[in-house]
């Protein structure tokens, strides 16, 4: 499993003052965990408010493949600076991202300099990158210019090399940035 350092590709985006939406590829599953842990940290050293969104039911799960891999999530959920939340994946894309909004803003409001978000992984299979694409779009429609850094993993896996490079291309068209973590 390759370590990544999320402050390699995010840190010169907040130094320009941007608020970042990016992408990131992945091997597997497995690598997840790390970047996840990497993400958060540097989010909590800059007072962000931490959210993960995981799949429905997946939530339990998902704080404990992050504590394992080194963040404290208990202490961050008890101290109101980090919830893991399972999305709704029923809704439209704006119906979506509308009640993300009103929370950036009570977040905001409560001491908190930016929301730091990342989210359960897609793909590797094309359909699941292009269903996921219209939330990823009202997302960065809704949050841009604003206090918001997200973080989108992707797996690309085992694929060929003329899928993985439309993949990566689509997933380009909603980001400000794509980082390739094979």
């Amino acid at each position: 499993m390759t370590s990544v350092d999320v402050a390699e590709f995010i840190e010169p985006a907040l130094e320009r003052g941007d608020c970042e939406h990016t992408a990131i590829l992945l091997q597997s599953v497995e690598a997840l965990p790390p970047v996840l842990v990497s993400f958060y940290r540097m989010g909590a050293s800059r007072n962000g408010w931490l959210v993960h969104g995981s799949l429905p039911g997946e939530g339990d799960r998902d704080r404990e493949r992050m504590t394992t891999a080194g963040l404290d999530v208990g202490e961050l959920e008890s101290s109101g600076r980090m919830a893991v939340i399972e999305l709704d994946l029923t809704v439209s894309p704006d119906e979506w991202v509308r009640p993300w909004s009103v929370l950036l803003e009570e977040k905001l409001g409560s001491g908190f300099d930016a929301m730091w978000f990342a989210r359960f992984p897609i793909g590797p299979i094309s359909a699941d990158v292009d269903g996921v694409l219209p939330f990823e779009a009202a997302w960065m429609s809704c949050f841009r210019g604003r206090r918001v850094v997200t973080l989108c993993p992707y797996i690309v896996g085992e694929m060929v090399e003329d899928q993985r490079t439309r993949n990566h291309d689509v997933v380009a068209q909603v980001h400000d940035q794509v980082h390739d973590a094979q």
